[in-house]
């Protein structure tokens, strides 16, 4: 207990109030002016790729101060152009978790080919988990060579200087544990769990000065949380500071510069409740249930979901067999409903239609889709279908649906598969046709769709606002708390999809809800 409270005295003891508050608010002030000017730019069709160069030059900021700040010394003295390219290098490659919102505005407005993003949505779970070792390799050695910056500024050649710092910041395992993932881990758990506490803090909003105050305190909390961040990758074998008086200039500099960023928020945050409306959108059960009332794309579930809520649509996932037919069914094999190591696609309906699924406590067969849409078009009820393509029936799965052409017309298509996607909005032009985003970080791939299926928890407002500027309707899958479907009303929205079709019950439009659909999204 005594070493903690040591270490962390020594670390509060390696930098000044002055140092903490430029980065409390300073930075984030030109941050945010920055952010907003760019966001606006591309709403308003203004923006230019010169402005990239703009966001080079804050982290390029970024860069020199961590670059002062690592020695005590003002940019003017013992100046090293190395030392500072160097640090920028190191910024470059922390951006993505500093300036995380930045590349998603940009991959919002510029998206990559469709191509390249349709094969990262399809292949998610191979291509993911290798570009986040790489890039976790690529922390740890900036982590081991975090001192180089210093030694360049102290007159060594870069070998030599990234030799000292790796020989500075060699460690036992346990405490490269601790240092390199350990505690940046606790640091964005920390911002996580802030942010969830003001959301349930709204509830006891009691107006919108309040309301005001409670942002203003989150912003600045948060940004806090940060400048610890940037102060601690600044502590390694850092010495204690030498205490030297502030003058009269830096305290009204500061002054100034916490005005102005505190004022930055009021007036953003001003614009966002005077801009703010909630919308009612469509209730889409999905998978055909609603709180376990039965077994996934059951027909069962359909009757009686449609039955005791009436939802919207009912989404319902269709996929191909190898002697090609439609059945219904989300898993591309039987291992979870039916502990049967089967996939859809090497297996024929006559073997299919045999074993029996269990979930929620229900048993059910396997449907049909053709006895699943007619059951549906008895009751009035809409559909919103899903196919599921595999490599085996990526090329035959839309044909298998054309003889359904006539049934379809009061239903929606769509499909994870730009492709599949595409194909369907060819043949059945005047059917509603969406494509379905696994995750957002990678923004939407251009097309002509009539609506993008987004998921709920990566979705954020710019690629919101993208959309809604290309006239494409936005879903929201799935949808797991009161509090998020009222943060998605909030950003009007057009369906929202859930397991449970009590969480879209309408919120009211009052001050807490809008304040805590702010913070969601902020």
């Amino acid at each position: 207990m005594n070493s903690i409270r040591q270490q962390l005295t020594h670390f509060f003891s390696t930098f000044s109030l002055n140092s903490f508050l430029l980065l409390s608010f300073g930075l984030p002030f030109l941050t945010e002016g920055l952010f907003l000017f760019l966001r606006q730019s591309f709403l308003n069709n203004s923006y230019h790729s010169f402005y990239r160069l703009l966001f080079f030059t804050l982290i390029f900021l970024y860069s020199i101060v961590f670059n002062q700040l690592q020695t005590h010394e003002t940019f003017q003295k013992k100046f090293s152009l190395a030392s500072v390219f160097i640090s920028f290098i190191f910024w470059l490659l922390l951006s993505p978790i500093f300036f995380f919102r930045f590349y998603q505005l940009f991959l919002v407005w510029e998206p990559l080919p469709a191509q390249i993003l349709s094969f990262l949505f399809l292949y998610r779970w191979k291509v993911l988990p290798a570009i986040i070792l790489l890039y976790l390799i690529i922390l740890y050695l900036l982590y081991r060579s975090i001192l180089t910056p210093r030694y360049l500024k102290e007159g060594h050649p870069l070998k030599t200087g990234i030799q000292l710092s790796w020989t500075k910041t060699k460690n036992s395992v346990i405490k490269h544990v601790i240092f390199f993932l350990i505690l940046p881990a606790a640091f964005l758990l920390t911002n996580f769990l802030l942010k969830w506490a003001f959301i349930a803090a709204t509830q006891i909003l009691t107006g919108s000065v309040t309301a005001m105050l409670l942002l203003l305190l989150h912003r600045v909390l948060q940004n806090m949380l940060w400048a610890l961040f940037f102060l601690y990758l600044l502590a390694a074998d850092k010495k204690r500071r030498i205490t030297t008086s502030r003058t009269k200039i830096s305290s009204t500099w500061l002054r100034l510069m916490i005005l102005a960023c505190l004022s930055l928020y009021f007036f953003h945050y001003e614009a966002i409740y005077h801009t703010q409306r909630a919308t009612e959108p469509l209730t889409i059960s999905h998978r055909g249930v609603t709180n376990r009332n039965g077994l996934q794309n059951s027909l069962a579930a359909l009757k009686k979901t449609h039955t005791t809520s009436q939802p919207d649509f009912i989404e319902m996932d269709v996929q191909e067999t190898v002697d090609h037919q439609l059945v219904v069914i989300h898993d591309e094999d039987l291992k979870t409903l039916a502990h049967k190591n089967l996939r859809i696609d090497e297996t024929t309906w006559s073997e299919l239609k045999e074993i029996s699924l269990k979930e929620n406590g229900y048993t059910s067969k396997i449907s049909l889709f053709s006895d699943y849409l007619a059951a549906a078009n008895r009751l009035n009820q809409r559909l919103l279908i899903e196919l599921k393509v595999t490599a085996k029936t990526k090329k035959t799965i839309v044909q298998r649906l054309l003889p359904f052409k006539n049934q379809l017309t009061d239903h929606q298509l769509q499909s994870m598969d730009l492709n599949t996607a595409n194909q369907m909005k060819k043949n059945f032009p005047i059917i509603k046709v969406g494509y379905i985003l696994p995750f957002n970080l990678l923004g939407s791939p251009k097309n002509t769709l009539d609506f993008i299926n987004i998921e709920a928890q990566t979705a954020h407002s710019d690629l919101i606002q993208y959309l809604r500027q290309q006239k494409q309707e936005i879903y929201v899958w799935s949808i797991d708390s009161k509090q998020q479907a009222a943060a998605f009303r909030f950003q009007r929205v057009h369906g929202l999809l859930s397991d449970d079709l009590s969480m879209l019950s309408a919120v009211p439009d009052d001050i807490r809800s809008r304040t805590a659909s702010i913070l969601y999204f902020d």
